[in-house]
């Protein structure tokens, strides 16, 4: 019953409802889009998000010192039929405004993305502010490695939208930045739709090895290459 009245609870006051329905249809947010569309302040906007996750309603994904809101999922049948309803309300929200632009985005690259590139994306993303990261692989495995993960949740710098993905998945996204920390991504690097900034720095492969290589590789990449993108970007 008080999981109910939370839900419920949650989608008693429009605004709320019209963030809920903003999120819907956007897909996933900055919360500094969000206080930019509605032209609302932070402390207020926080406050409508807390009450819409606690609710069940949304899942949040943290990248460098951004916040960026979704609707969770799977998400159970009563909250789904819930936003579905909201969907049809005709209720005005407002058109999506990005203000985070400001962000420099960075590419990291390596053969199968399961290793080397994704230490490398989620330490940017944890340790270098403005700065966002993604990562891709010339020829992906399909999943990231699990000594990789288990390293990453170690530091509590690991997030589940991690994954091991091919060039083609984030080639139209403008970078300021491409990195290849293998010798074999650096000579696949394929020509990008706009020129771009390229640098290199290899880091041996800890694939197949215990996790304490991986350790090692996590370390190497956060002393070495981190500094190097801080100066480059």
């Amino acid at each position: 019953m008080d999981i109910f009245l939370k839900t419920i609870g949650s989608i008693n006051d429009e605004t709320r409802v019209k963030i809920l329905k903003f999120i819907y249809k956007n897909g996933e947010v900055c919360v500094c889009d969000i206080e930019s569309s509605f032209n609302m302040v932070q402390s207020r906007v926080s406050r409508h998000l807390k009450i819409l996750k606690e609710a069940g309603f949304l899942k949040v994904n943290r990248v460098g010192r951004w916040a960026y809101y979704s609707v969770r999922s799977p998400l159970d049948s009563f909250r789904q039929s819930i936003l579905q309803e909201i969907d049809t309300l005709p209720i005005d929200i407002p058109t999506l405004s990005k203000s985070c632009e400001s962000d420099k985005k960075v590419l990291v690259m390596c053969t199968g993305n399961s290793c080397r590139s994704i230490i490398a994306e989620a330490l940017i993303n944890a340790n270098l502010p403005d700065i966002i990261a993604y990562s891709c692989g010339t020829k992906p495995a399909g999943k990231v490695n699990e000594n990789a993960k288990k390293v990453l949740l170690k530091h509590g710098v690991w997030n589940e939208k991690y994954h091991s993905k091919n060039i083609s998945e984030v080639i139209d996204i403008e970078f300021d930045l491409v990195v290849t920390v293998c010798d074999s991504a650096k000579e696949e690097c394929p020509i990008f739709p706009k020129p771009v900034k390229k640098i290199h720095l290899s880091f041996e492969d800890p694939d197949g090895k215990g996790v304490e290589e991986f350790e090692k590789t996590y370390n190497e990449i956060k002393n070495k290459l981190l500094p190097m993108v801080e100066d480059e970007i």
